[in-house]
């Protein structure tokens, strides 16, 4: 067993915005990953009503979201699920270390609260952490189009530290919405050095 705490712990904070089944996707990928020994799982409330809009309407809790995800025994065994609530939770603090963290998606709330270190919950106290310890810290925004206030919030929270990576899709690399989804945790992944199992989607070159 992993020592507590350390450079294979990545967590992942699951936000409001549209896009359940990205955070979905990327609990499968991660949880998977050589490189993750513990994913610690954050969902916001919001984020379990956008389940129940996009994936199904049967998500009430974090644990039904885990079970969505349908991950094998190895995989579910690294998943530590903390309430948004659990403000005592190790994530919450610096002087437990962690790689890094993911928001995906990443709500324009979201984006301000971390912006201005606006702690309500876990899920933001624990991009806070990364950002004051230096941690990377990657935004999946899902917002379009942009006013000025999201732009100066993307410039505060870069300045912090963090880096926002707008859920783009990668058209060059895929067509399906499936390998448009991992085309893009790709990109996420090699942000956290972290080794995901998917297609080779980074691009190579013209033809």
């Amino acid at each position: 067993m992993a020592a507590a705490g350390g450079s294979g712990d990545l967590i992942l904070g699951i936000s409001g915005a549209s896009g359940a089944r990205l955070g979905l996707r990327a609990l499968t990928l991660f949880s998977a990953s050589p490189d993750v020994e513990r994913l610690h799982l954050v969902v916001s409330p919001r984020a379990l009503l956008v389940a129940r809009t996009e994936v199904d309407a049967g998500i009430s809790s974090g644990e039904a979201l885990v079970e969505a995800a349908g991950l094998g025994s190895t995989a579910r065994a690294k998943v530590v699920l903390h309430a948004e609530s659990a403000l005592d939770a190790p994530i919450s603090s610096g002087s437990y270390p962690t790689r890094g963290m993911a928001v995906l998606p990443c709500s324009a709330g979201t984006l301000a609260a971390i912006a201005h270190g606006t702690s309500r919950g876990l899920l933001q106290r624990a991009a806070d952490v990364c950002l004051k310890e230096r941690r990377p810290l990657v935004l999946g925004l899902r917002e379009t189009p942009l006013s000025l206030v999201h732009a100066e919030n993307i410039v505060r929270v870069t300045r912090a530290g963090a880096i926002v990576a707008p859920v783009v899709p990668a058209f060059y690399a895929a067509r399906e919405a499936g390998d448009l989804l991992d085309a893009y945790l790709l990109r996420v992944a090699d942000l956290l050095d972290v080794r995901i199992a998917t297609k080779d989607y980074r691009w190579g070159g013209g033809t």
